[in-house]
């Protein structure tokens, strides 16, 4: 299916322009004969095979040859299962965000849903009579064995114990079903419920058990390789060490058909004997060819401010606080605001005193994020905290007695106004939302992650106990930010964005709801604030600040705010000893690149008879010059709030001169972009994106799940009105809408990116992230790598489709062992947070052997498969890009380490270096601009002491970094945060 959307205007990050629509492409046809991580099943009445391969199901003869497409690509199916007589498949599908039982006819003509609901159903097995399904569900309470009637769709629940019982297998006469409950198998008596181990635990994980047709022997995977349980015993069977990780479907008694190593394979378990059953399956792929948003990096127009962030509403409804450019700003309504602060470091999260006399805020201007409280009438301001942390999000109580916050670890404290003393709240949580105090000051009511979901705690403040309410059934707040809950000030109602609307719901003074939510605005729409007398709610829809009343209409609250594009009048003559410029493998020498303003004029020969007078000269005789860095992975807003100015400064000193972000908040993120391009915040250049749009389950803060099909066009209206460079589509994010959401991205000229290779490189999307990541079926599996790496079909659709993939090698950590004084760099200690400096020591202690290691560090063995799957990729035409995921990982050192791994396990320092500079530039749409030292480009620029043509290793040797034309040095950019 193709999606074509007409023209349309869209608000640029740099100016107005027109984006024309997407036109059509020749569709792309990829025929392959391997598969990564494919599951097979076949009919028991011709021996028909059918086959899962990169979520699209294929038909093929039971001996083999070219596949046939089965059904629309729309299905999202997984663990495919023949019926007992032939006539329906079983699959688990997602096409409607949840995982659902449905069954379609082998001739694919007709798909029909067997359970439905706000929970997952996995893993299909047919009872031999073909009348029930068995599968698991979480629908009791945690993962248990539950059957489905085929012509009733009459539910019944299996196991009760309350572990995982996961992937049944269905004994062949019927009476009992086999199951995975942690590293056994046990069985279950369908007449008398009594449970018994079959196969005992043993060392590896264990998966997809499938019987015999004679009850004797059950199938499974452990170790990556078959095995089979009979008489007491188990043995491998097989040839294979990579089989992938479904059930071996039983041909006879003694044959099992499965998957591995890229094929399919039929093994006789008696003899031991096995074969290959060939197959070759086409895709066809629709890439689409559009028009790129354009960027003016010069024009000097003022643009509007959407970039507002934490916006709150004085208690008299007359003004509003917020932060914008990279400052706190006080907007009486009706007239023009004005700056609370103007001392270029990092402001955020201010908030009003239930009197309207003060206002706190955050700021790193005493080194670390600190509180600050402001009197609003003399302007005179106090510093409240100086933990050795981060602390953020302060909120007063409702006597202006205490402070709520939170800090770096997501732990809720106060602190008293009076004394300083801080007491802590709630221990650490997974990145909770700003806290609202109740109005008897006896609670805070929060968002935190809870069951996959934004649900609101209400903690007490004096003895940390803590409730969870929804805000409505199966409902999410929107993200975990300033999305609330936020406390009327009368007590009576929690205003909270939910499905990108704003609601209220019905309290008592407990928090507890007294009735339904009921949703106040139609528009897309975020964090939420009261006036004094609970009537009125401040808003932000889509960078313009709103009001609405309870039972009103909205209205605007113009600010006027504008900014001009930083742009220096400067000229500059730079000589290189060395110019690496981007597109050529070998360096040139002893050059003079000329910097007009913030683009490079011309670059010649050096001329040392060059008159000086109006020039700025930059002795470089013994650096090498190459272009800035692009690190094309980030979540740059993660943890700004608690790294503050230092972020920005620390990508700089390491040569990163533009990042683009996979996900972040969606304000703040265009709030950095603005004060970085209006110079009032330092860093590297930002393209970004808000909220990664996710199903109907989120877990990461900054992921905003998506109910329905009226909200996808809420958030599709934020996309243009924020102007993003960038939209994500995160796991759970239905893939029919996935293709709705590149076909319209598209019409606004900005790329679309995900997890997933297909049926996204079929439907448009222009890149995956990771070479492998987490997906919808979690960390365990991926369809774009296996425990043996990647096989053809993954290589094929990304070289052939023109699918990029990011790096974001976190193996490359192990690097850290080549070079520990990395720990210890004037960077390190002056703009990473202590916190930071910590992760990193602990990241050097893993890698060499000293220390336990995390959940994502990896090993010299990761790193040199992963370049392995890299090199494939490029050998078959594919790109990779350079990219951290950072700070996941850690930030500005990790793209170093990435580039080092490449080279150290056998790519050329010129493909490592070029997938950090010309290639993303081209995949961010602004070649003409960016990724290499040319003449007309703009002066982003690196001074290294080595050579990274020859040593990419050298690269990190920054003496000095140019971005926009402004020159800078590791020590300046250091200077506000460097201790004595």
């Amino acid at each position: 299916m193709k999606f074509r959307f007409a023209r349309v205007t869209l608000v640029c990050a740099m100016a107005l322009v027109p984006a024309p629509a997407a036109s059509a492409a020749p569709d792309i046809d990829v025929t392959v004969s391997e598969g990564t991580n494919l599951a097979v099943t076949a009919s028991p009445k011709d021996g028909t095979i059918v086959m899962d391969l990169q979520g699209q199901l294929f038909t093929l003869p039971r001996g083999g040859g070219a596949a046939t497409r089965l059904g629309d690509g729309f299905l999202d199916p997984f663990w495919p299962v023949f019926s007992p007589d032939g006539s329906q498949i079983a699959v688990q599908s997602f096409a409607d965000g949840m995982f659902h039982i449905r069954t379609i006819t082998p001739d694919g003509r007709s798909v029909r849903q067997l359970t439905d609901g706000e929970y997952d159903d996995t893993y299909p097995a047919w009872s031999p009579d073909g009348s029930r399904i068995a599968f698991t569900s979480e629908r009791g309470g945690s993962a248990d064995i539950w059957t489905v009637d085929v012509r009733t769709r009459e539910l019944e629940q299996i196991t009760t114990a309350g572990t995982q019982e996961t992937q049944p297998t269905w004994a062949p006469d019927g009476r009992s079903i086999a199951y995975v409950q942690g590293t056994t198998i046990e069985g279950v008596d369908l007449g008398t419920s009594a449970v018994r181990t079959l196969v005992p635990a043993d060392r590896g994980f264990v998966s997809a058990p499938s019987w015999s047709p004679d009850g004797r022997r059950i199938s499974f995977v452990r170790n990556n390789s078959l095995q089979i349980f009979e008489a007491g015993a188990v043995r491998q069977v097989g040839p294979h060490r990579d089989v992938f990780p479904f059930p071996a479907r039983w041909l006879s008694s003694d044959e099992v058909l499965y998957s591995a190593n890229g094929r399919i394979a039929v093994t006789d378990v008696a003899a031991n004997t096995s074969r290959l059953v060939p197959f070759s399956a086409t895709f066809t792929l629709n890439r689409d060819q559009y028009p790129r948003k354009a960027y003016d990096f010069d024009t000097r127009r003022p643009q509007p401010v959407r970039g507002i962030d934490g916006p709150a509403l004085s208690p008299d409804g007359r003004s509003v606080v917020f932060k914008a450019l990279n400052d706190i700003w006080l907007l009486p309504i009706g007239a023009s605001p004005t700056r609370l602060t103007s001392d270029g470091f990092f402001e955020a999260d201010p908030a009003w005193s239930r009197d309207g006399k003060l206002i706190a805020y955050a700021s790193d201007k005493g080194g670390t994020e600190d509180l600050y409280v402001r009197d609003v009438a003399s302007g005179q301001e106090r510093r409240v905290t100086s933990l050795p942390g981060a602390e953020t999000a302060p909120v007063f109580a409702p006597d202006g007695r205490r402070l709520a916050f939170q800090d770096q670890a997501g732990q809720t404290s106060t602190v008293d106004l009076a004394g300083g003393s801080v007491t802590r709240v709630l221990g650490p949580l997974n990145a909770p939302g700003k806290p609202s105090w109740s109005p008897d000051g006896r609670l805070l009511a929060l968002t935190v992650s809870d069951a996959d979901r934004n649900r609101i705690m209400l903690a007490d403040v004096a003895s940390g106990t803590t409730r969870v309410v929804d805000p409505a059934p199966f409902g999410s707040v929107s993200t975990r930010g300033s999305d609330g809950p936020v406390w009327s000030p009368d007590g009576t109602l929690l205003a909270f964005s939910m499905n990108s609307t704003i609601h209220v719901l019905p309290v008592d003074s407990t928090g507890t709801p007294t009735g339904p939510d009921r949703e106040l605005t139609r528009e897309a729409s975020d964090s939420p604030t009261w006036s004094g007398d609970s009537k009125t709610i401040l808003y932000l829809h889509n960078g313009v600040l709103r009001t609405i009343t309870l039972g009103g209409r909205p209205g605007v609250v113009a600010h006027g705010l504008t900014f001009t594009q930083d742009k220096p009048d400067t000229r500059t003559v730079i000589h290189a000893g060395r110019l690496w410029d981007g597109r050529h493998a070998q360096p040139r020498t002893d050059v003079d690149i000329i910097v007009v303003g913030n683009r490079i004029r011309r670059i010649e020969a050096h001329r040392p008879d060059r008159d000086r007078r109006g020039w700025q000269f930059v002795d470089a005789t013994k650096l090498t010059v190459t272009p800035g860095l692009v690190d094309m992975h980030v979540h740059q807003q993660m943890r700004s709030k608690f790294t503050g100015d230092r972020q920005g400064r620390l990508l700089l000193s390491y040569g990163i001169t533009a990042t683009r972000s996979t996900g972040d908040p969606a304000y703040r993120a265009v709030e950095e972009r603005e004060s970085l391009a209006a110079g009032t915040r330092v860093g590297p250049r930002f393209f970004m994106t808000g909220d990664m749009l996710e199903g109907s389950r989120v877990g990461w803060e900054f992921a905003r799940p998506v109910r329905d099909e009226r909200q996808l066009e809420l958030e599709l209206s934020r996309v243009r009105g924020l102007g993003y460079d960038l939209v994500k589509t995160y796991e759970r994010f239905p893939v029919s809408w996935q293709a709705r959401v590149a076909g319209r991205a598209h019409g606004l000229g900005i790329p679309t990116t995900s997890h997933y290779l297909h049926p996204a490189v079929a439907n448009g999307v222009d890149m995956k992230e990771h070479l492998s990541g987490p997906t919808k079926w979690g960390f365990g599996f991926s369809r774009e790598s296996s425990a043996a790496g990647v096989y053809e079909d993954v290589i094929q659709l990304a070289a052939r489709g023109r699918m990029p993939f990011s790096t974001t090698m976190f193996s490359a950590g192990s690097l850290l062992a080549d070079d520990p004084a990395i720990v210890d760099d004037p960077r390190i200690r002056a703009l990473y947070t202590p916190q930071e400096q910590q992760a990193l020591l602990a990241k050097l202690r893993c890698a060499q052997g000293q220390g336990p290691c995390g959940f994502l560090d990896g090993s010299p063995e990761q790193a040199r498969r992963n370049v392995e799957t890299i090199k494939r990729l490029l050998d078959a035409g594919g790109t990779v890009l350079a990219g951290t995921d950072a700070p996941l990982d850690s930030m500005a050192v990790s793209l170093h380490l990435n580039l080092r791994a490449m080279t150290k396990y056998g790519l050329s320092p010129f493909t490592a270096l070029q997938s950090a500079t010309l290639l993303p530039a081209r995949q961010l749409g602004v070649e003409r601009d960016l990724g290499s030292v040319e003449q007309g480009k703009l002066a982003d620029l690196v001074f290294t002491g080595g050579d990274p043509s020859r040593d990419v290793a050298g690269l990190a040797d920054v003496r000095m970094v140019m971005k926009n034309g402004r020159l800078s040095t590791p020590d300046t950019l250091a200077g506000p945060f460097r201790s004595g």
